[in-house]
């Protein structure tokens, strides 16, 4: 099964770090996860700074798990899936 977890480009670091601890939960219980940045108003025309924001959690679940592919853009949206590390 596949989480959700859906954030704003704009948000707070205690935000931030709350998305990432979910994510951190999700993964260990052997679960992917897809991680969402909406973009709203005049950030749709400035995908990267969504696709930064991604690479930034990347970084930060690199213990815990995998990105399958480079971030992808989707008009509204930018998203990452990452799958839980495996043993071995």
């Amino acid at each position: 099964m596949i989480k959700e977890i859906r954030i704003r480009y704009m948000h707070s670091d205690e935000e931030y770090q709350h998305k990432v601890d979910h994510a951190i939960g999700f993964l260990k219980k052997k679960e992917e996860v897809k991680i969402i940045v909406v973009l709203k108003g005049k950030e749709i025309t400035h995908p990267e700074i969504g696709e930064k924001l991604l690479l930034r959690i990347a970084k930060s679940l690199e213990g815990e798990g995998n990105a399958v592919l480079p971030p992808v853009i989707n008009y509204r949206e930018v998203y990452l899936l990452f799958t839980p590390k495996t043993a071995g």
